[in-house]
């Protein structure tokens, strides 16, 4: 019996793995050196402020144990590639399901959504065996007309995307400088079949604008009764001998919404989704895609194949996933949208995070993942451009998941007899890291109120319990330089991870614990709380020029102003003590730390005195 094809392969990533074990054993032990020094001071030295000394000792406990928890990812690093050009034929490939959802045309551009499911339709995939359903959870007609216009502008979009192998099959990516690579040194053929295609996707555009503007107040319908249309069934194909006019199944679903009547959000479409294909189509395998979320790679439905199509792993494997990579990601990305170290079958209830929630449970039921990184992007989604949006986001995201790391489902109790412990760190460190809010919230009043009372919390400069502090901080900064570095970032990068890490953490991350308190004593119900994916122009400049917008964030921006504030009159208070009582060798450790955040508080000060002097 022949071998089977080898269609992917895993590489343990050396050096990294040994560097990353090397430094974990050594910034651990500097740790617990810390720890060691403040517990000791605090029990045994009658001279240490007792109430300060405990207050910074949490912070730092909480901040060592969620450091701890985070080298689940760095112990074994593995890349994976895979050779999808060994696949099997059209023939022996199974059927998929491609999923869609939307939940509001204002907040989620309908053409934006079209152009997702336009790429879908235009995988790289047996157009017999592949189906794309897009949920409406609006109930809009809006996009019930949009998505009519889209079916009838991939009757000639598929076909040119074959003809000419075209790789970005978005055709608002494709039209834009993005893809400008693709269309050089094509023949005059092609270009005079390009100007056609272009033109009859600026009218689908101008259509759906036209009524999107004409029914702007139309936000759909929440209590309605089921809509479901087939707008294109492959099967009926089969009599067509021409395969690049053949098209995927197209169906728009919009499930039945009663006021009275949980409906379980974006889990609960993706269900009702579940429960129609069922019915249509039935394939074996979903993907999965955020409306604003297009397929970059018309290959990636075969790429995950070849994962799922191995004897020895298919038996197991629930899931492949991908990376979230945004289009829109600006240069200086000062707000940390790429999210660099994020990388999250019915769909679970209980959570907002359906797919993290689902995922995790799965892992606890003994199924596995893969993870793939590809050269080229296989997915390109659209990512926050201002204040607003971008701590709404990470207030929804940590409010689910420090319910989840509180619950009875918590990786480190629930899961780690369910899964490696390794495993269970890294679930532990998305479901436990909104806990640094708490952490550094701390962090950012005792020192510096200490410091204007010129109560030193920090050993002086000669001591050796010093250079243990120093070795903590330097340590942990290489170790992020390195992973920005070696992941293809700038010190640009590095400094504005930094400073998010910060900001996001006394603002969006404090206000989602905030918000997970008050769902759970009952005084908040849960919500469904949309990202806005609307493109605003003076927005995108101000994002593009580097300029913090803090436009509609009042709320998230309380915290931060009185912090800035408070360091601001405590640095030069206790600077002033400083100079007079002649003690920078005690006091040291907090003139840097002060400084230091007078640095991370440059963009908050800088972003609201314009909006003020506008206002006037």
């Amino acid at each position: 019996m022949a071998d089977p094809v080898l269609l992917h392969s895993r590489t343990v990533q050396q050096p990294r793995a040994t560097i990353n074990k090397l430094h974990i054993l050594f910034h651990l032990t500097a740790i617990l050196l810390l720890l060691y020094y403040r517990t000791t001071n605090l029990f045994y030295e009658n001279n240490v402020p007792t109430l300060s000394w405990s207050l910074v000792t949490v912070s730092e406990l909480i901040i060592a144990f969620v450091w701890f928890l985070s080298q689940g990812f760095r112990w074994l690093p593995v890349s994976r590639s895979v050779f999808h050009e060994k696949s099997p034929s059209d023939v022996g490939l199974p059927g998929i399901d491609v999923f869609v959802c939307t939940a509001d045309s204002k907040k989620e551009p309908t053409v934006e959504v079209m152009n997702t499911v336009i790429s879908a339709l235009a995988l790289d995939y047996p157009p017999e065996k592949l189906s794309v359903y897009l949920s409406d959870d609006g109930g809009s007609f809006i996009t019930l007309y949009a998505i009519k216009e889209a079916h009838e502008f991939a009757k000639s979009w598929i076909p040119f995307c074959r003809k000419y192998g075209i790789k970005t099959r978005c055709p608002e990516a494709y039209f834009s400088l993005l893809a400008e690579d693709e269309r050089l040194l094509w023949s005059d053929q092609f270009k005079v079949e390009e100007e056609n295609i272009k033109s009859k996707y600026e009218i689908f555009k101008k259509n759906v604008e036209n009524v999107g503007e004409k029914d702007e107040n139309n936000c759909g319908q929440m209590d309605r009764p089921p809509c479901v249309e087939i707008l294109h069934d492959n099967r009926n194909d089969e009599e067509n001998n021409e395969d690049k006019n053949k098209m995927p199944t197209l169906v728009y679903v919009s499930r039945e919404r009663r006021p009275s009547y949980p409906h379980r959000y974006k889990a609960g479409a993706l269900n009702a989704l579940l429960r129609v294909s069922g019915i249509l189509s039935n394939a074996p395998y979903l993907l999965v895609l955020d409306c604003d979320m297009y397929c970059n790679d018309p290959t990636s439905a075969r790429q995950a194949m070849c994962f799922h199509l191995d004897p020895h792993l298919s038996r197991s494997l629930a899931f492949v996933q991908y990376p979230q990579i945004f289009y829109n990601v600006s240069k200086n990305d000062i707000y940390d949208g790429q999210a660099r170290s994020a990388y999250t079958i019915g769909f679970s209830y209980g959570c907002m995070l359906e797919s993290t929630f689902t995922g995790y449970l799965l892992h606890c039921r003994g199924w596995t993942s893969v993870y793939l990184y590809p050269k080229r992007p296989c997915f390109m989604g659209c990512t926050t451009i201002d204040m607003k949006d971008a701590m709404v986001q990470l207030m929804k995201w940590n409010s689910e998941l420090i319910k989840v790391g509180l619950s009875k489902f918590s990786p480190l109790t629930y899961g780690v007899s369910r899964m490696s412990i390794l495993q269970s760190m890294c679930y532990g460190y998305f479901t436990l890291q909104p806990l640094l809010s708490v952490a550094l919230l701390l962090y950012a009043i005792v020192p510096q109120l200490c410091f204007i009372n010129g109560t030193a919390l920090y050993p002086k400069v000669s001591s050796p319990w010093f250079a243990v502090f120093s070795v903590v901080y330097l340590s942990s900064l290489c170790q992020h330089l390195y992973e920005v570095l070696s992941t293809g970032g700038t010190l640009r990068t590095f400094w504005n991870e930094q400073r998010m890490w910060f900001i996001k953490s006394v603002s969006g991350s404090l206000f989602g614990c905030l918000d997970a308190i008050m769902k759970r004593i009952g005084i908040q119900k849960a919500n469904l709380r949309l990202t806005n994916k609307a493109v605003d122009k003076e927005k995108l400049e101000k994002y593009e020029k580097g300029r913090f917008n803090f436009q509609g964030a009042a709320m998230f921006t309380v915290p931060l102003i009185i912090l800035g504030i408070l360091n601001l009159v405590c640095f030069f208070g206790g600077l002033r003590r400083v100079i007079l009582e002649n003690n920078i060798e005690v006091m040291f450790g907090q003139v840097f730390l002060s400084s230091f955040h007078l640095l991370l508080s440059y963009p908050i000060l800088q972003g609201l005195i314009p909006s003020k002097r506008k206002k006037n």
